[in-house]
This record gives C-alpha cells, structure tokens and sequence, in this order.
C-alpha cells in the first residue's frame, strides 16, 4: 500500500488494495536490496486486461523499472486487448505508454474521484 499510495498522483480506496488481497487484481512489486521500489497492478475484465495502477519511486526512475513492470503486465496479460487510464496532464506517463504501443481511444469524464479534473483518457493496445 506505501509503494502505490507514494508514487500515484491518485488516491485510492482501501477496497482497491483488499481487492489486490483478495487476488481479485493481479499486483508485483520491483524490489531493488530489498526494498520495494516500484509496482504494477491490472484486473483481468471481459472487455480485456486493464491496467490499474503503474508506478516507480522518484529516485528509481529512469532505470528501466517501469520498462520491466510494463513488460511483465504486456507478457503476462490474459487477453489480447490491453487498456489503462490516465490523466490528461500526466504528458510523462502518456509518452511511457505511447512508447509501448498503446494508443488513444476516448475521454471519460468523470473517471477519477477526488481530483478537480477528474476526467481520464483510455488508451489501449492489441497485442499481436
């Protein structure tokens, strides 16, 4: 809960990290010395695998890490339709997602709680 709650601009409800818990969502954690630097974590839904939260400590950022955690949710992923969220003005985090095949599909408004804009871009990729 600490390495997803310190490197997401969005807070999430507890139900989000019993669900993990429960098994319900797929999550993996990057440990570097033993220390937990990064994550990923996706739910496989009926309309394809959706990628719920992503993230690397400040510090371990540009080292390939997200690389590696994204590449394990693309390897691992039960279905050929791959899809996240994201906001608008995280332009960092649309560039990443670009950079593994993942394309633009709609704005959803009201998708993020709690935040002044809280509307989202769904981006999705198909893998081959």
């Amino acid at each position: 809960q600490i390495v997803i709650s310190c490197t997401m601009p969005v807070k999430y409800p507890s139900s989000f990290y019993k669900s993990i818990l429960k098994g319900s969502n797929v999550a993996y954690l990057a440990q570097s010395n033993g220390r937990s630097i990064g994550h990923v974590v996706w739910r496989e839904e009926s309309n394809g695998s959706h990628l719920l939260s992503i993230g690397v400590f400040v510090q371990f950022r540009k080292q390939g890490v997200g690389s590696a955690l994204m590449n394990l949710f693309i390897k691992s992923s039960a279905s050929k339709v791959i899809y996240l969220h994201v906001t608008f003005e995280n332009e960092t985090a649309i560039r990443f997602y670009s950079k593994f095949g993942f394309n633009p599909q709609e704005n959803v408004p009201n998708y993020y709680r709690g935040l002044v804009d809280n509307s989202a871009l769904k981006m999705q990729k198909i893998i081959q």
